[in-house]
């Protein structure tokens, strides 16, 4: 799968440096949607996802050529270790996006590994608009 869905300091307006890992190797596609809730940990958000599609998360998503090389550089920003899941502070996992033009695409996103309470959800589902 070369697909990738972000929703928080990777996205092109947060204007943060990791930013340039998808300026450098990856090709935005289409802004979109996935079911669930966002919460904010510190400077950056936690996506947690749902089922029920009343709360939903807004994005970016991303074609990756190269997603091997890619992800070698987000799993480390992201605190994913593909082989110390439990240890992790995010999951990279599939899942199904909602594009504007109405289409959906099963990405890739990174879910929240740890505990959510006492964390602040974002109401709007977009970290950019919170």
């Amino acid at each position: 799968m070369n697909h990738l869905f972000v929703y928080g300091t990777l996205r092109r307006t947060a204007e943060h440096v990791m930013h340039q890992v998808l300026r450098n190797q990856a090709e935005w596609v289409a802004d979109g949607a996935v079911p669930g809730k966002l919460y904010l940990v510190d400077w950056y958000p936690a996506l947690v996802p749902g089922d029920d599609a009343t709360d939903w998360v807004q994005g970016e998503v991303y074609w990756l050529p190269n997603p091997e090389k890619t992800f070698a550089e987000l799993d480390s920003y992201e605190g994913y270790y593909p082989a110390d899941e439990a240890h992790s502070d995010y999951l990279r996992q599939r899942e199904t996006v909602q594009l504007r033009n109405g289409s959906s695409l099963s990405t890739w996103v990174y879910v929240y590994n740890l505990p959510i309470i006492g964390l602040p959800q974002i109401s709007s589902g977009d970290f950019m608009n919170r």
